[in-house]
């Protein structure tokens, strides 16, 4: 039986939303993802970052004055749950879920359109964040 366009639609929502009722009734780590250096403009970018044991974290792109044009999830983790946020202003946000008591490495990649402040051409990066989940 085919899935109906709408109920893929909900389908694929399912897991953000859960991830962001999750971070809302959680405490979000401020310092969740240790660093996320310049993009690397058509290339891959490379991020690292660690969390604790059932503690969601959340980081933006955009909060340097650049306009998020396109933020997509393009690797998902495999031991947790990714959200991305609509469009805020010119930002957009990303929101990492470890699944409950999994603690090890984790990893997702992210495609990113933005245009930087003070220019008009998009630059468009890869971007992969190994994740480390404490106890």
């Amino acid at each position: 039986m085919a899935v109906k366009p709408a109920t893929r639609h909900l389908m694929a929502a399912a897991p953000a939303t859960a991830l962001l009722l999750l971070a809302q009734s959680a405490p979000v780590s401020a310092a969740c993802v240790g660093q996320i250096p310049r993009f690397v403009p058509d290339g891959t970018t490379y991020g690292a970052g660690s969390t604790r044991v059932g503690q969601p974290c959340q980081f933006g792109f955009g909060l340097q004055g650049g306009t998020v044009q396109v933020l997509r999830v393009t690797v998902r983790p495999l031991h947790g749950v990714l959200g991305v946020s609509g469009q805020e202003d010119n930002r957009r946000y990303v929101a990492y879920a470890p699944k409950a008591g999994y603690v090890g490495s984790d990893r997702f990649e992210l495609f990113l359109q933005v245009v930087q402040r003070g220019h008009t051409a998009p630059t468009m990066t890869r971007i992969r964040v190994d994740m480390t989940v404490t106890p």
